[in-house]
């Protein structure tokens, strides 16, 4: 029997933290560590090795942005940021510190099985553009190429999000070149066609 995929939730609100953790359960996760501030969630990632984490962006002692970031830098697990607000800068935050996706309370398990998918997808890209850069400053700027040359795909094939990251994976396994060579060939044969048939650059 296949055991349940495992969570840390990471939340200094104990009510919030209830709600996340039932839905966490309720989407088939077993909570295995609970966070009151960053500095801890840091340190259970690390012992816990978890599936999932679910991280608010406000923490107490370090910001849930700059743990998102200390988790990311070791590479151990997919990191949905949760937030009171949905502003442009809160989401720019947390995304560039590399959260793979992001849900405003108050959560519910009907969203958070489709931002799981999407986290998942989005930790799997993360993981494989930091393989291939020398450092964190070369991952992220791998990472917005890959995101934007996914979304090409998504829009000239008619792609759902995964399907459109695992034909770039077969795109650049195909031509022997990186991920991120890849994703640049795209992006520049999406602009000369849009330049071609004088569409504006997005």
């Amino acid at each position: 029997m296949t055991p349940s995929p495992t969570a840390l939730v990471c939340e200094d609100e104990d009510i919030t933290a209830l709600h996340l953790k039932k839905a966490l359960t309720s989407a088939g996760y077993r909570v295995v560590g609970e966070a009151a501030d960053g500095e801890e969630a840091v340190r259970l990632a690390a012992e816990m090795k978890p599936d999932l984490i679910l991280m608010d962006i406000n923490m107490p002692r370090l910001s849930g942005v700059d743990a998102a970031r200390a988790i990311t830098a070791e590479r151990m697990a997919p990191i949905i940021m949760v937030t009171a607000y949905s502003n442009e800068e809160t989401v720019n935050a947390a995304l560039e510190a590399g959260a793979a996706g992001y849900l405003v309370k108050p959560v519910t398990r009907e969203q958070l099985l489709p931002a799981i998918r999407i986290a998942q997808v989005r930790f799997n890209m993360l993981m494989e553009a930091r393989a291939e850069a020398a450092s964190l400053r070369d991952m992220m700027e791998s990472r917005k190429l890959i995101e934007r040359a996914k979304g090409i795909l998504m829009q000239r094939l008619d792609l759902a999000e995964q399907d459109a990251f695992e034909h770039l994976q077969g795109l650049a396994r195909s031509t022997r070149k990186p991920l991120k060579a890849t994703a640049q060939d795209i992006i520049a044969a999406d602009d000369q066609f849009r330049a071609a048939v004088g569409i504006g650059k997005k």
